[in-house]
């Protein structure tokens, strides 16, 4: 899974929340329509869980921005609210990409006066890139065939009834 298809996947969950209302990624329009979002990726980190698997975490920021009055100010209230509704969208725990779901670790909001920011930390376990296993079909690695063990026959490894 890559990282576009996880910020996929945010953008379509707030706009289901947000039907009609822009979310802007790569760049903000100096003019830019209120209210509306602004999603951006802070952070990718990949560790090593074995051989075989890496753990991936992706802190996305996402930020709301609401309609200005004649003064240019936002309102708070309005403000915190988006910020509670995005908190609790993705406070469930998960958010389903493709068919994978992956964990929200962490979400919090910060209010400021013209925005507030909801950052969201995903988990999930990924396949070592270019990693290729050497018992996969067709690797010329040969597979288990029937041997006897203490007197048992094993059939591909299992054990024949008998």
């Amino acid at each position: 899974m890559t990282v576009n298809t996880l910020m996929t996947a945010v953008e379509a969950a707030v706009k289901a929340k947000y039907p009609g209302e822009p979310v802007f990624t790569d760049v903000l329009p100096k003019d830019f329509k209120r209210p509306s979002f602004a999603l951006e990726c802070q952070k990718n980190e990949t560790a090593d869980v074995n051989q075989f698997l890496v753990q991936r975490a992706v802190t996305v920021l996402l930020t709301c921005f609401v309609e200005v009055n004649a003064y240019g100010d936002s309102s708070r209230e309005a403000l915190n609210g988006r910020m509670d509704a995005l908190c609790a969208l993705f406070g469930q725990g998960y958010l389903r990409v493709g068919d994978r779901a992956l964990r929200v670790q962490t979400d919090r909001g910060i209010g400021a006066p013209d925005f507030a920011e909801v950052t969201l930390v995903f988990t999930w376990t990924d396949a070592r890139p270019a990693y290729q296993d050497p018992n996969a079909p067709g690797s010329g690695v040969p597979r288990m065939e029937d041997f006897e063990v203490n007197g048992i026959v094993m059939a591909g490894g299992m054990p024949e009834k008998g």
